[in-house]
């Protein structure tokens, strides 16, 4: 186990539920691709619908990604050096109870409202209050965090009741809403309230979202502001679900931009593009534990993981581009690096998977199905689509939990689809194991995931009652350092170790730019798009 440390300050970043991205790191290829281009048109692949636009209200992966181009944050971490930079905020501070921020004098809305100190702790305080229904309360914004505003020093302090850990790191990662958006959290469905490079100017659902550069804006990281050489005059973000067809308009200058995995990257790697690399978890398992539910039982989630051999899962879904996780923490740049899986979850082994049922009374039928008091053992597999890969690591599951005893259904959905089953509080009861991806470098991010309450009054969407996790948690909260490492290793585990989330799978994805790439940074912040001739 290791920690982390930075020039600066103890590193992490933010949260994100497949459910939403928020944070990454890795590696870069490539030039930048000759001289700069003015006022071109930047188009990259967008893989999921973000629907609703609204950042701090949706849990969206592809919400939080199209908004950075809209939205700002505080500071900017380097994800190569960790290193905090200004941003919104020209300079902060930080103590294991609270967070202060200097706002920058000058910034303004799409609205033409100005951003000033009492804006930015209204988003905080608007996050925080649990009957507002953002998605990033106990995520950016911790639980019981308030934040009140000095304008005459244009500053912010963010305090909580207990020491909270990394927390500059997580309010540094709140996208900002202007003052009209927090009025009314629906104006943003369709269009940007923020203080980002870019504005909306178009929606087609399920097709292309357009962004159109606003002229005045001087407030980016690395100094970018709208006049400078490269900046698109226009970005947008198409729907593209598959990769091979993305690959083709990637290659034929289609698109500016695209992830790419599988067997299109071997022609992508060749065309000699600009390339970014993102580690993300591929594969993380959870078990809803809702009484009377088969996986309720701690036998069942133990003989369900027992009966699949994970390193043929792990290869199956990241198209043998991936590894085995060790930890539910794989998004760079990672405060605490440990491994919580080795030795906390059963090895691979049929025979002791029937035996931990049959030890259980989940017995085999003639037919070889097994059931208990009566109730067969029926299992509903829900899962995040997309690749195909994600579809065949489901049926191979399948097929080993139906040699096992069990009758498995299979649902695969899209991302709307996957935050309406796990977080709207609808219906609970839809699922019984759950192959999501919360994507994550902060340990602490996970425990409004694993703790508290279920859907809609809160993120417990597996119903996890877990009291020595609680207990590691409360404990890890109030240090820092390796000692907080140690802790936040050891209440992972609690989870793992009781079968209750499983990280099975790690992969690295790749964004190829043909003409274009990232001034700064790995993700697609508005200020960071760069065109060339």
């Amino acid at each position: 186990m290791k920690h982390r440390s930075y020039s600066t300050l103890a590193a992490t970043a933010g949260l994100a539920l497949v459910l939403s991205a928020c944070s990454s790191g890795g590696t870069s290829s490539g030039s930048g691709g000759g001289e700069p281009l003015t006022d071109g048109t930047f188009r990259y692949a967008l893989q999921g619908d973000p629907g609703a636009l609204n950042p701090i209200m949706s849990g969206s992966a592809a919400t939080a990604e199209i908004s950075k181009l809209a939205y700002d944050s505080l500071v900017y971490q380097d994800p190569e050096t960790s290193e905090f930079k200004p941003w919104l905020a020209e300079k902060w501070e930080e103590t294991p109870t609270s967070a202060s921020f200097t706002i920058r004098e000058g910034v303004t809305c799409t609205d033409g409202s100005t951003l000033t100190a009492q804006t930015v702790a209204n988003n905080i305080n608007f996050v925080a209050d649990p009957a507002k229904g953002s998605q990033q309360r106990g995520t950016t914004v911790p639980i019981g965090a308030s934040a009140t505003a000095d304008l005459a020093t244009r500053t912010i302090t963010v305090t909580t009741p207990a020491p909270t850990p990394f927390l500059l790191l997580t309010i540094s990662r709140l996208p900002i809403m202007c003052d009209a958006g927090l009025e009314d959290p629906t104006a943003s469905n369709n269009k940007s309230l923020g203080s980002g490079m870019f504005e909306v100017t178009e929606v087609s659902a399920n097709d292309h979202y357009t962004f159109e550069r606003r002229d005045g804006y001087s407030w980016g990281p690395d100094d970018t502001t709208s006049d400078t050489p490269g900046v698109p005059k226009t970005v947008i973000a198409v729907m593209a679900p598959n990769v091979s067809t993305a690959a083709n308009q990637l290659l034929s200058g289609e698109l500016s931009a695209s992830p790419i995995a599988g067997p299109d990257k071997d022609r992508i790697d060749a065309a000699n593009f600009d390339s970014v690399q993102r580690p993300l978890p591929a594969g993380q398992m959870y078990f809803n534990q809702i009484a009377d539910n088969p996986t309720s039982d701690p036998a069942v989630r133990k003989a369900l993981v027992q009966a699949v051999n994970l390193d043929d899962l792990a290869e199956v879904i990241t198209g043998g581009q991936g590894t085995r996780a060790t930890s539910l923490v794989s998004v760079e740049p990672r405060a605490c690096v440990y491994d919580s899986v080795a030795g906390n979850i059963p090895d691979f082994d049929l025979s002791a998977a029937k035996a931990t049922l049959d030890a259980a009374g989940w017995i085999a039928g003639s037919d070889g199905k097994r059931s208990k008091d009566g109730k067969p053992l029926t299992l509903r597999l829900f899962y995040a689509a997309g690749e195909d890969a994600r579809s065949a690591a489901a049926e191979l599951t399948q097929s080993a939990w139906s040699d096992l005893g069990a009758t498995v259904e299979v649902t695969g959905a899209d991302q709307t689809k996957v935050v309406d089953v796990m977080l709207s509080g609808k219906d609970n009861n839809q699922w019984d194991i759950a192959w999501i991806q919360i994507n994550n470098s902060v340990p602490s991010g996970f425990v409004p995931f694993f703790s508290g309450p279920a859907p809609a009054a809160g993120k417990n969407f597996s119903s996890i009652n877990n009291p020595a996790y609680e207990a590691a948690v409360a404990k890890a909260s109030g240090l820092t350092g390796e000692e907080a490492c140690a802790e936040w290793a050891d209440a992972e585990s609690q989870i793992t170790k009781t079968v209750s989330a499983v990280p099975f799978a790690d992969t690295v994805l790749s964004f190829y730019f043909n003409k274009a790439g990232l001034a700064f940074g790995k993700t697609f912040i508005g200020s960071a798009l760069r065109l060339y001739q």
